[in-house]
């Protein structure tokens, strides 16, 4: 009994030792964050880094969608002041998408990855009740509420300078009728990515791999 004993602690001190100095491998070590460039009718501009770290399927269908052309001429159909502006609908009335789902990177959906807050300048996924529904809405905050949002919605980036804030801040003063839709209509001209020469995969509810690939690929 003494000798198994013995030879048990001595494989758990091996296993323990084997796993020492191991570090977890951060498959985006040493790529930039993707930025995004959001170009409105008038000519003002928004810009946002986007985190792969933090939502790396969320970030790779929002690249496919903008530098695909599928924002370019939709309006920001709702504001709601000091809360957000939401765009993303090719209909402009909060119904529509891209013809398919990604799933919820946000932990009420059991992902812990994604710690980013809702916070000003933040943009972050519109889903239904379904956890995962988002598809190409999205919204930008212009008020703070963690409390609210955090851990309920997938955020995905974040607006990186002054004159970013301030063109939100136009865009969410205009007057609203009472379902929150402007009176005065902003357009998308376009939204591009600069991906610094990488693609960042991402999948489709249905689709059959069970997880994204976390890695981006140079181009």
């Amino acid at each position: 009994m003494k000798r198994l004993l013995t030879a048990l602690l001595a494989l758990i001190l091996l296993l323990s030792l084997a796993g020492c100095g191991r570090e977890e491998t951060d498959p985006y070590e040493g790529v930039p964050d993707p930025v995004a460039t959001i170009t409105l009718s008038d000519g003002s501009v928004m810009r946002a880094e986007l985190y792969p770290r933090q939502a790396p399927n969320t970030v790779g269908n929002f690249i496919a969608l903008a530098n695909s052309g599928f924002y370019d001429g939709l309006e920001i159909f709702r504001v709601v002041t000091r809360a957000f502006i939401q765009t993303g609908d090719p209909l402009n009335n909060g119904t529509g998408g891209p013809g398919y789902a990604i799933r919820g990177e946000f932990a009420e959906n059991g992902y812990e990855g994604n710690t980013l807050s809702h916070t000003r300048g933040v943009l972050s996924m519109c889903r239904t009740e379904d956890f995962d529904s988002a598809g190409s809405q999205f919204f930008i905050m212009q008020g703070s509420y963690p409390a609210d949002y955090d851990g309920k919605y997938a955020a995905f980036g974040k607006l990186m300078d002054e004159e970013s804030l301030r063109t939100l801040n136009a865009v969410a003063s205009v007057a609203v009728d009472a379902d929150f839709r402007p009176l005065v209509i902003t357009k998308i001209e376009t939204i591009r990515v600069d991906t610094h020469g990488y693609t960042f995969p991402f999948l489709k509810v249905g689709e059959e791999e069970a997880a994204p690939s976390s890695a981006p690929e140079s181009e």
